[in-house]
């Protein structure tokens, strides 16, 4: 009797997860452009990791300065291992952001976002401008990559930072040849797109790259999957 009730204990939670997933992930990187001064006593700032030849492995992209970041891609590049593909995907179709409706935000190089993400970029706003930050605006370049990097990870069926596909979220958008001083993504599997955004805003790592005073611009892809929606959300300060 009592594995007969701990099996069917066992099931209806398998069943609940499937039916609503929550999963959230967030990464930060904010780190500016200039090479910082070396720390002063009595400050907690973590030094500066600066990669070199003699360093094997190398550290992750995801765990350099923005500066080294960016000599690190560009060392990639020029010995022909970015881990951009030959023939990426392509954009998916999405509805354009009619320009004439002030109650859209304003974008950067015309819009690629759907409707769902339109209304995600409202709701980041409004939890911006509700604390006095200013609203980010849209960059439709950003809003391409996020678009891909959530398609990508549908079609592989993974859930991480780094893709099989393209790399690490920063080499991502370094590859679509998007210029930036500091760069975060959130990441969420949710029933919607209200519903993720929920999700972000109870989280302190994804509540922190939304409300970010140093973001200038984001863009957001999502993409319908079988158990709800995959967000992407990118955040850059240019």
């Amino acid at each position: 009797m009592k594995k007969k009730l701990l099996s069917t204990a066992l099931s209806l939670l398998l069943a609940c997860q499937l039916l609503a997933p929550g999963l959230a992930q967030a990464s930060l990187g904010a780190a500016k452009l200039k090479e910082p001064s070396p720390t002063s006593p009595g400050t907690n700032n973590p030094p500066v990791v600066t990669p070199s030849p003699e360093q094997d492995p190398a550290p992750a992209p995801d765990q350099l300065s923005t500066a080294d970041l960016i000599r690190y891609l560009r060392a990639q590049k020029a010995q022909g291992s970015s881990q951009t593909p030959s023939n990426p995907s392509p954009t998916p179709t999405t509805p354009a952001n009619p320009p004439n409706n002030p109650a859209n935000p304003p974008v950067s190089g015309g819009s690629v976002l759907s409707s769902e993400a339109v209304k995600m970029v409202s709701l980041v706003n409004e939890e911006r401008t509700k604390r006095g930050l200013k609203p980010l605006a849209v960059h439709a370049k950003l809003a391409e990559v996020a678009q891909l990097k959530s398609q990508d990870m549908l079609n592989h069926n993974y859930f991480s930072h780094t893709s099989p596909t393209y790399g690490s979220f920063a080499a991502m958008v370094y590859n679509a040849g998007i210029g930036f001083r500091s760069v975060g993504e959130n990441l969420a599997q949710a029933r919607n797109a209200t519903h993720a955004h929920a999700l972000l805003m109870a989280s302190e790592g994804h509540r922190n790259n939304i409300l970010n005073p140093n973001f200038t611009h984001t863009g957001i892809g999502i993409v319908q999957g079988p158990y709800g929606v995959y967000v992407t959300q990118l955040f850059i300060m240019q």
